[in-house]
């Protein structure tokens, strides 16, 4: 009897963590609460790299249209706007993109972790640094779903009415012409997503379950933390 109960409360690999976070994330993160945050970025980090190579002529669409984007933009912002060397360029930015892309797991769980802990600071949570970290990470997942959906929608989209990544978006912002859009309503938007939703329920579900608090309080602190993302996304938009 004692071997089945061992068996039955063993933690899940990180794998099967990574999976089950996207409709069971109390259940992972009560097994795997004091776990280390590594393992679960350089796993998730190698499927997007894997994700990333195989569909890039897929996403090769949304990245073509960001650097057209900011071309526009510099035009609009009285900057040169390179006139040799062009297709090198956009090589060089479509590259630099997808590693960005990429590294999303890395970049969400750190900034994602530092934003979360400043907003369980903020309610007077008690939230670890470490453990915002994990929780970020975690729900860094459906962003990893969101780069899927893109190549889907780069293999049945008409390349001509792809403005923007935003373009792929399962929200608002799918629907503005990022080349005419206002940046700062574009940012607001981008961050209104079926996806960003996801998130904002694994992050709250997470905080409530680490920090031992209330769903409730969860909910506070992962809306805070969307916020404050929100806000640091519209920082660059405001000060050009």
């Amino acid at each position: 009897m004692s071997e089945i109960t061992t068996s039955s409360d063993k933690s899940g690999g990180v794998l099967e963590d990574s999976l089950e976070v996207l409709w069971a994330p109390a259940t992972v993160f009560q097994r795997s609460a004091t776990r280390g945050v590594g393992m679960y970025m350089l796993v998730l980090t190698a499927f997007l790299i894997i994700v990333m190579l195989a569909t890039k002529g897929l996403l090769q669409p949304y990245m073509d249209a960001n650097y057209d984007l900011q071309m526009i933009k510099m035009a609009e912002q009285g900057k040169p706007v390179p006139t040799e060397g062009l297709e090198t360029i956009r090589s060089i930015s479509s590259w630099t993109l997808l590693i960005g892309w990429s590294l999303t797991a890395v970049f969400s769980g750190i900034a994602g972790g530092i934003i979360t802990w400043l907003a369980a600071k903020l309610v007077r949570t008690p939230l670890a640094f470490g453990r915002a970290v994990f929780i970020a990470t975690l729900a860094s997942v459906p962003r990893v779903i969101g780069f899927l959906s893109m190549a889907v929608q780069g293999a049945l989209v008409n390349p001509d009415t792809i403005t923007s990544p935003f373009s792929a978006s399962l929200g608002p912002a799918r629907f503005l012409d990022a080349r005419t859009a206002n940046s700062a309503v574009l940012a607001i938007l981008g961050g209104i997503d079926l996806f960003t939703a996801w998130n904002i329920v694994i992050t709250a579900i997470g905080v409530s379950v680490i920090a031992k608090t209330s769903r409730s309080s969860g909910w506070i602190v992962s809306v805070i933390a969307w916020a404050l993302s929100v806000i640091l996304t519209l920082l660059p938009v405001l000060l050009t």
